[in-house]
């Protein structure tokens, strides 16, 4: 089954894993991903809504920016975070970085025209760092994998692990409480890796979890 998908990412973010483009000798950027990222959906019979490589935004003011992503967005049902090394600006409020804006618009419901627009399934993607590493935002442990959420914006963050009835269990390795299952947070992380083998897979899976969208506990909200 085909979905419209918007994906949220940092633009000039450098601190990613080189790709190879026979094309273009200049440094990878998070940007090249959604480029290869819009040729698999393609692929895979799904339609990307993001802005093109050539729609140069920067030209616009932030409120023009800011409409004509609600478009995008309101006309999508999947939104796809890449989530990179370089992603938030630590020097910036999360009120005025555009990736939390984006992951807020894609949780509420909008209406507009009288046609409404539902809260979308959402992906956290992790993109290898430059040094082919996750660890800057994964932590493998003997007995689990741990997502570093201090790492992420607090709006993606939030809506891990939010399932409102925890289904945990006490580890026999660690004696630490681990969340069970695939269905523990709304917005689901993979790693690009992972993502790329089997796209329609984990959207679907997103899809799954957004059709039970009453046993989370949502943050819709920037903080």
């Amino acid at each position: 089954m085909s979905h419209k998908i918007f994906v949220s990412y940092k633009y000039a973010d450098t601190q990613v894993r080189p790709l190879f483009r026979s094309d273009d000798y200049s440094q990878t950027t998070a940007r090249h991903y959604v480029d290869d990222l819009s040729l698999r959906l393609d692929v895979n019979d799904h339609i990307y809504k993001g802005e093109d490589d050539g729609e140069d935004m920067s030209q616009f003011k932030d409120e023009t920016i800011e409409s004509k992503l609600r478009d995008k967005i309101f006309d999508s049902s999947v939104t796809i975070v890449l989530v990179s090394k370089g992603m938030r600006d630590m020097w910036k409020s999360e009120n005025d970085q555009w990736i939390p804006w984006e992951i807020s618009y894609s949780l509420k419901e909008m209406t507009k025209n009288d046609r409404t627009s539902g809260t979308n399934a959402v992906l956290a993607v992790a993109l290898p760092d430059e040094s082919d590493s996750y660890s800057y935002i994964v932590t493998e442990h003997n007995c689990v994998t741990s997502w570093n959420t201090e790492n992420m914006f607090r709006i993606i963050a939030d809506n891990m692990f939010n399932r409102a009835e925890k289904n945990l269990i006490i580890c026999d390795s660690c004696r630490n409480h681990h969340h069970t299952g695939k269905d523990h947070s709304y917005v689901h992380p993979v790693k690009w890796d992972n993502f790329i083998t089997d796209i329609n897979g984990h959207i679907s899976h997103a899809k799954d979890i957004q059709s039970r969208l009453d046993e989370f506990e949502l943050t819709k909200v920037v903080s």
